[in-house]
């Protein structure tokens, strides 16, 4: 089987994608890696030492396709910031010793993903914290990672929020950051000419009505005619049901209420080249 790109890169889906074959085809769809920055500063008063502190540093996120857990790693810088400092502990050069610099390696292994009906995905589970590369003195702790965007963007915002020792140092408030373009693993960022190009619209929808048109016949090849294959992928909160799932144009009927529901979209041309498009998620909220 040839690999092959897709577009709108930053619209990937979240989680739980499962294998599912098309044709002859198996599909194994790859994990899919977030990144990008945290920018905040923790409570002033709250903190041990107390603060604020400056918050800055990026992070990163690898989806674990269908067991439904997420690896989270970020490093952040923390220096005591400008709202600390007065004419009693200023110093003439402002360096790194005045303001207490140190860095936080932050890390969490196989935390449980779960699904937010309106849009976006959270991670929660144990976390590692060093200090400046040696275990951090705090109590244990858990951390919670959440992913959200609107309608342009679908996935734009990143929160942190500890709980247990850790909220000593970062505090127990939200940490904010910004999410950059989402990536799937071998995929590149954007479609390689000559190859097939799997292209459906809409990609997240939020509707009211009982059905919802997936239009794929954006899609292209270079080796001419193209085959549809729209499914259903596990994970959602409802199964949907699909009419004319071979067509460039599929009918979403949301049978089942109220929920998430999970699509996706696989082209094949002639030659048998595939590409897979990213998850389609549907919200119904009647």
């Amino acid at each position: 089987m040839h690999s092959a790109t897709f577009r709108q890169p930053f619209y990937y889906a979240c989680f739980l994608m499962l294998p599912f074959t098309t044709g002859a085809l198996a599909q194994t769809p790859l994990p899919t890696q977030f990144s990008g920055v945290i920018n905040d500063y923790s409570p002033a008063t709250t903190v041990t030492p107390m603060g604020p502190w400056e918050m800055r540093g990026p992070w990163t996120l690898t989806l674990n396709g269908a067991a439904g857990t997420a690896d989270f790693t970020a490093t952040l810088t923390m220096e005591l910031s400008d709202y600390t400092r007065n004419s009693s502990n200023i110093d003439t050069t402002t360096g790194s010793s005045a303001r207490m610099q140190h860095t936080h390696h932050i890390t969490m292994a196989g935390g449980a993903v779960t699904q937010i009906s309106t849009g976006g995905f959270q991670l929660n589970g144990p976390v590692s914290i060093t200090k400046d590369g040696s275990p951090a003195p705090f109590a244990a702790s858990t951390l919670t990672v959440t992913i959200t965007g609107g309608t342009s963007v679908g996935f734009s915002n990143i929160t942190l929020a500890f709980a247990g020792g850790a909220t000593v140092h970062f505090g127990s408030q939200l940490i904010h950051g910004v999410v950059g373009s989402p990536i799937t693993a071998g995929t590149g960022t954007g479609p390689t000419p000559g190859t097939t190009t799997a292209v459906v619209t809409p990609l997240t929808l939020t509707t009211g009505n009982p059905s919802v048109v997936l239009d794929a016949s954006g899609s292209t090849s270079a080796s001419g005619s193209l085959q549809y294959e729209f499914q259903v992928v596990s994970g959602g909160l409802q199964p949907a049901l699909l009419q004319s799932p071979t067509n460039p144009k599929a009918t979403v009927d949301f049978v089942n209420g109220p929920g998430l529901y999970l699509v996706q979209l696989t082209v094949t041309d002639a030659s048998g080249k595939t590409s897979t498009s990213p998850v389609i998620m549907l919200t119904y909220q009647p």
